[in-house]
């Protein structure tokens, strides 16, 4: 059971092939479902356990990208800006992720799963020299027609390969806008505390959220932002009224004894 909850998974997204370039809809990619669904097939496979780490490459610096911003939060995925000297980033994003997966490799040997979610044929290389080191791969790609075409070798060369199937959406109703929830920063800044629940264990001190290193947290993801800014007193009222939890404060020191003179 223990080796079951080893975080020793890392999965990589190379976002540009799975919307099929920056000419489309780069909003187009689910990716609370992508994220969701390789960690469902890493379970059933027993490739792997938990994810110990998820990338995004794109170039986020694009307006339209910041749709993303509430799936990023709420899965704890980290966005890797992608800079290119000329007019495509394409070339960028994929140097910038075999960088990264082959630094991965080097300094995190317990990273055991490397999920490449791209169909991109330059990624043959990258997957070779993972299984030299002893690591093993998923290539995965999504079922949307905008996704970059499967390169056969890469999908040969995979320990293991999958196909995302994303429902084809249906034309909506128009929105009543009485009924419509825009994500707020609010409701931003509560699923960051959900995601470091659910990704970091120190937070946990039987059964209660550990207050300190809570407030640490939020202070790193957003340093200019507190729960004051949304009219919270205090971070227990803001835990506890706004997100449902209990906090406990670390224990404190003992008193001090004062010498005599």
């Amino acid at each position: 059971m223990a080796g079951s909850q080893q975080r020793n998974v890392a999965i990589f997204l190379d976002m540009e092939n799975l919307f099929g370039g920056y000419k489309n809809d780069v909003t187009s990619v689910p990716l609370a479902t992508v994220v969701r669904d390789i960690e469902k097939v890493v379970r059933d496979t027993g490739l792997g356990g938990q994810t110990a780490l998820t990338r995004a490459y794109a170039n986020w610096g694009r307006a339209d990208m910041a749709a993303y911003r509430s799936q990023l939060l709420a899965h704890n995925i980290k966005p890797v800006q992608i800079y290119s000297f000329d007019q495509s980033s394409k070339n960028a994003a994929d140097i910038e992720l075999v960088v990264d997966a082959l630094e991965v490799a080097a300094d995190m040997p317990w990273i055991e799963l490397f999920v490449i979610v791209s169909g991109d044929g330059d990624f043959v290389p990258l997957l070779r020299r993972l299984h030299a080191l002893g690591k093993r791969s998923l290539v995965a790609t999504t079922s949307q027609p905008k996704a970059g075409v499967v390169n056969k070798v890469l999908q040969s060369v995979a320990d293991h390969f999958h196909v995302i199937d994303i429902p084809t959406a249906t034309p909506a109703k128009p929105a009543n806008k009485k009924t419509q929830a825009p994500h707020t920063e609010l409701e931003l800044y509560k699923a960051s505390v959900h995601a470091f629940l659910k990704d970091d264990p120190t937070l946990w001190v039987k059964g209660l959220v550990n207050a300190p290193r809570l407030g640490q947290l939020l202070r790193d993801r957003w340093p200019n932002v507190t729960y004051k800014t949304f009219g919270y007193k205090t971070l227990t009222s803001f835990a506890e009224e706004g997100c449902g939890l209990k906090l406990i404060s670390t224990p404190a020191a003992g008193p001090k004894v004062r010498a005599k003179v």
